[in-house]
């Protein structure tokens, strides 16, 4: 029996405790633990979205780099 009426789920803690390290290593230390345990949920939840959104448009703004570097590379050949 999953007794969460006095607590929080087995399976919540651990979610809390990925967000925890998730928000101190991606913001590498600007936020302490204490800080981010004692945060409220949607203030956490907001910069958990606010980082993932970050690291979608780095990773989008580095594809697009490689892909225009790997064209600009490429040997252009003139056909007769």
């Amino acid at each position: 029996m999953d007794w969460t009426f006095f607590g929080l789920t087995p399976n919540y803690k651990v979610q809390k405790q990925e967000q925890i390290f998730d928000l101190i290593f991606h913001t590498k230390g600007a936020f302490t633990y204490n800080e981010v345990y004692h945060m409220p949920v949607y203030l956490r939840v907001f910069y958990l979205k606010r980082l993932n959104k970050y690291f979608k448009e780095k990773n989008k703004a580095d594809k697009d780099a490689m892909n225009k570097s790997k064209a600009a590379s490429r040997p252009k050949f003139k056909r007769r």
